[in-house]
């Protein structure tokens, strides 16, 4: 799981999380609790975030919807100061996970079958996907969303549809077609709604056909900010965050009159539940 603030009103869900930079020799186990961007970890990781371009173009999604939900410019730096300074925060309107734990690409491009060799749930690789379908993976995705219950869920890839909708119960969901043009480039979103949360399955952020240009993701922000109120970014002072969502929405959080919704630490950590112990899915749910 690749963090970030799961009170946030905005989820990213993708297939697989970004490759790890840890060592895989040792033995895995789960990652109980979600990482948040904070300080430390942006001054440890600031030479290499340059490289991380689907988090870049996240950063890119987000900084339009704050424009639009709080009706001012979007300069053109906006997006990097919100990826240097803002994405993922321990107290930010944004979460990231995916629907399979491990990275599909090793680093050092190490095979799977090579990563993985003495942990016979995980090899062959089918067999981990099978894992985190019917075992306790899907489960504990579906259990944190009704928990933290974000506004939207914005889902990369039309291609795992079945395992978004699988992953988040969505089998009775309401669905609708959107068509984003913000120009002559024209991608079909699939809209869910369940529940008091909003499913958009949207292309991909790499491929020919997914979404690579930065007229489309600043056109996806300005779509999702129709759903979003300016409580759900925090407010900033000196490219600071000084206060924290919880106290920016106070008692009415969705600023929508919507119930309160669980409310993120101020040490950047929040128990989740643990996750299962009848499968290696559940053992690496993080």
């Amino acid at each position: 799981m690749e963090g970030g603030n799961p009170a946030g009103a905005v989820w990213f869900c993708d297939k697989d999380p970004h490759p790890w930079t840890e060592s895989l020799v040792a033995p895995l186990g789960p990652r109980e609790q979600p990482n948040a961007w904070g300080n430390v970890f942006r001054a440890r990781h600031r030479d290499s975030m340059e490289r991380w371009q689907s988090h870049q173009k996240i950063a890119r999604i987000m900084a339009a919807a704050r424009a639009e939900t709080q009706r001012r410019p979007q300069s053109e730096c906006d997006w990097k100061h919100y990826f240097a300074d803002l994405l993922y925060a321990p107290n930010g309107a944004e979460f990231k996970l995916s629907l399979f734990p491990l990275p599909a690409q090793q680093i050092g491009d190490t095979p799977w079958s090579r990563a993985f060799r003495g942990q016979p749930a995980l090899v062959p690789k089918q067999r981990y996907v099978d894992l985190c379908r019917t075992g306790s993976r899907f489960r504990f995705i579906s259990k944190i969303r009704e928990r933290w219950r974000p506004k939207i869920v914005l889902c990369f890839g039309e291609r795992h549809t079945d395992d978004y909708v699988h992953a988040f119960g969505l089998q009775m969901a309401s669905t609708h077609e959107f068509i984003l043009q913000p120009a002559d480039l024209a991608k079909t979103l699939q809209v869910l709604e369940h529940d008091g949360t909003t499913w958009i399955i949207c292309p991909p952020l790499a491929g020919a056909s997914g979404l690579t240009s930065d007229v489309l993701l600043e056109a996806m922000g300005r779509y999702i900010s129709r759903w979003l109120v300016p409580a759900d970014f925090p407010r900033l002072q000196d490219g600071a965050v000084v206060r924290s969502l919880a106290q920016e929405r106070g008692a009415d959080p969705f600023g929508d009159g919507r119930e309160t919704r669980a409310t993120y630490p101020a040490t950047g950590r929040v128990p989740f539940p643990p996750p299962g112990r009848d499968d290696i899915a559940g053992r690496v749910a993080y």
